[in-house]
């Protein structure tokens, strides 16, 4: 095998690791309890305060679910790694 490039296996597999802890972190954050967050919003605002909760709860959503795919697209570039690595030692040792 040529030198003019070098896989560093170390190096990806600290890429990984903190890809997923990245993803399990911001999974753990978004997965909270958003009718209990309404319910908060609400006692908070009262009556005088419908009109915004109309807005807030849609909009907390989709906030919550977009966060979620975030922790999920760093679980999947971790994956991706480890699979990388693999395949790369796969062909070193052809």
């Amino acid at each position: 095998m040529s030198n003019i490039f070098s896989a560093e296996f170390g190096g990806m597999e600290a890429f990984a690791a903190t890809h997923h802890a990245a993803g399990e972190m911001v999974t753990s954050a978004s997965s909270a309890d958003s009718a209990a967050m309404l319910g908060a919003a609400a006692t908070a605002l009262g009556p005088i305060g419908a009109s915004f909760l109309a807005a807030y709860a849609p909009a907390q959503s989709n906030t919550l679910a977009g966060a979620t795919l975030v922790g999920q697209l760093h679980h999947a570039i971790g994956s991706a790694t480890q699979a990388v690595k693999a395949a790369h030692i796969a062909t070193d040792n052809a």
